[in-house]
């Protein structure tokens, strides 16, 4: 949906920044321009046409937080590097000491191979800077690092540089074992001309340092942004073959969604395909990008555009996953395959490749139906799909993960995607009514993706969203999710490491967190427009989260927590809590 936004900034920041003018609207103190979020029109009631994949949630965010006209001032200058490990009680280390207040969410998290104690976890960060000389602030996101090299007890903070960019978010984080590097991949994008936020390109920083410093980013698909074609480069994710016995040792593989748009707005939703590009010299070039989401009149006949059929060109949450032999594993989900007939419910398609992604094979169903369709979640007042009590919008995404004691041929490697979907939910066949008991749901494939068994549904009570899932050396299979099953009202999340030791045919479910979670009195992402609030309900607390296991075979969920009351006296339409980076270690 679209809507006007606030950014408080210098204008002569800008012109620094972005490299043009802006025409400004005053205010006490400070100068302002609008932004408006980069989204495709938002349903309204009674709505039933076809609404395209959702454009990730940072540029949601950075709208939301940049039209806080109330933010300078209500939280401390952000430091460019701190460390610190504040234990919040039972382990909970909430990872983030750059501020206290401000919002930290959608978390990545990877553990070194070569030394479980070396662990490196990103996040969205949002950022208050003072202006020299100037008596205001200056808002925006950048993407923040945080390192431990003691198991996660202690935590550098650091920022990644977005490269001459304004905003940078979606962070992905891999290590190479070959080259010792750390690999950050991130979404940068810019203020551009009458206020929309554009050009939003996929890159990649590497440490060689082991995470206490990252280098300029290397630019792996470039967006655009003209009155007539928007290219967006959207959620990216990074995986890389730490088998020393493949051919592809060390290479780096990064997906992500390319969402075309035509017209004088991105309401004119086109397309939005896979993209596919990789390093073999540790991040600083990378292959042109190409797409390999592919086609197939059987999965993808049914499109909410016309020109797509038998394409598959609806996608988006795009995964890459290495298997024990080099065999490299996409998994992404996908609009095409019943269309309207079921409200556009999502599949999930994987495609994987045996020589590096020279040559890519299917795409092959995982699943389908997940009961993300229209009508199969309420509405947020953004226009976006929600929880029963909440304001957040919420997808049905995970990701893809490889048993490596599985294999090493693709016949006989084990995958495993987790996802969440509303099956058990009251779904009436109108999101006005609908009612949300959102499940975590597991399938397998025995036979690298060729063939799936049915899913396996982990929970039942009340409401789980945001899967991650993981296989350890041990080959026992690990999801963490945000899971609202500890509070009776089911409004309240905590977190939930699922564990399978029978290869995903059975669970046993271990709470992780030691408090609750309220995205009902939430600080920040509470404003709609400049006048408009959603009374302390966040609308936005991340996209995804996520997990990793160690060598040693400790696991490390790190989520999204809104358990810290960071202001005890918020400003009208806002609440108390804040959005930290939190992790645990769970032998």
């Amino acid at each position: 949906m679209k809507s006007s936004k606030r950014l408080v900034i210098s204008i002569g920041v800008v012109a620094l920044f972005l490299g043009f003018a802006l025409m400004p609207a005053k205010i006490t103190g400070v100068q302002s321009v609008r932004a408006v979020s980069p989204t495709p029109a938002g349903p309204v009631s009674g709505d039933r046409s076809y609404h395209p994949p959702p454009l990730s949630g940072i540029f949601q965010a950075a709208s939301n937080f940049a039209n806080d006209s109330t933010a300078p001032g209500q939280g401390a200058i952000t430091k460019s590097f701190c460390t610190n490990g504040t234990d919040l009680g039972g382990g909970n280390i909430r990872i983030n000491c750059d501020s206290a207040k401000l919002p930290h969410n959608e978390l990545s998290i990877a553990v070194d191979p070569a030394n479980p104690n070396h662990i490196v976890a990103g996040s969205n960060d949002y950022e208050l800077f003072s202006i020299p000389g100037a008596s205001g602030f200056l808002q925006k996101i950048i993407a923040g690092y945080y390192t431990s090299t003691d198991g996660g007890t202690t935590w550098l903070n650091g920022h990644i540089d977005p490269g001459g960019f304004f905003f940078s978010g979606d962070p992905s984080i891999a290590f190479n074992k070959k080259l010792g590097l750390v690999h950050y991949a991130t979404v940068g994008f810019n203020l551009g001309a009458g206020g929309a936020f554009t050009v939003p390109t996929v890159q990649v920083n590497t440490s060689r340092d082991g995470g206490l410093t990252f280098e300029r980013p290397t630019v792996v698909a470039h967006g655009t942004g003209s009155r007539l074609v928007q290219i967006f480069n959207d959620k990216p994710y990074i995986a890389v073959d730490n088998n020393s016995g493949s051919p592809h040792y060390g290479r780096l593989y990064v997906t992500c969604t390319r969402f075309e748009f035509f017209g004088a707005s991105q309401s004119g939703y086109f397309r939005s395909p896979i993209l596919f590009s990789y390093s073999d010299d540790g991040g600083n070039s990378f292959s042109d990008p190409k797409e390999i989401s592919g086609s197939s009149a059987t999965l993808c006949h049914n499109p909410g555009i016309s020109s797509n059929e038998d394409v598959c060109n609806e996608n988006q949450d795009s995964v890459p996953a290495v298997g024990p032999d080099g065999t490299l594993y996409v998994a992404f989900e996908n609009g095409e395959f019943e269309g309207s007939a079921h409200g556009f419910r999502d599949q999930y398609l994987v495609v994987r490749s045996t020589d590096g992604g020279q040559t890519f094979q299917g795409p092959f169903q995982a699943v389908f139906p997940i009961f993300d369709g229209n009508d199969d979640y309420p509405r947020n007042m953004e226009g976006r799909q929600t929880l029963s009590n909440s304001q957040f919008r919420v997808n049905s995404a995970g990701n893809i993960t490889v048993d490596p004691t599985s294999g090493p041929a693709p016949g006989s490697t084990n995958l495993y995607i987790a996802f969440s979907d509303n099956r058990n939910g009251t779904l009436t066949g109108d999101f006005n009514t609908v009612a949300t008991n959102t499940d975590i749901v597991v399938v397998k494939s025995s036979s690298g993706g060729t063939s799936w068994n049915a899913p396996v549904v982990l929970t039942s009570a009340r409401v789980q969203f945001y899967p991650w899932v993981a296989v350890g050396l041990d080959g026992n299979l690990r999801v963490a999710f945000s899971d609202r099953n500890y509070d009776p009202s089911n409004i309240q999340y905590g977190e939930t490491l699922a564990s399978s030791f029978d290869g995903g045919i059975s669970f046993s479910l271990l709470r992780v967190d030691t408090g609750l979670s309220n995205p009902n009195d939430s600080r920040f992402q509470t404003e709609i427009t400049k006048t408009s609030t959603t009374n302390g309900k966040a609308l936005f607390i991340g996209d995804y989260n996520g997990l990793d296991i160690g060598s040693d075979l400790v696991m490390h969920p790190a989520w999204t927590d809104m358990r810290t009351t960071a202001y005890t006296n918020p400003p009208p339409g806002t609440g108390h809590k804040t959005q930290d980076a939190v992790t645990a270690s769970v032998p």
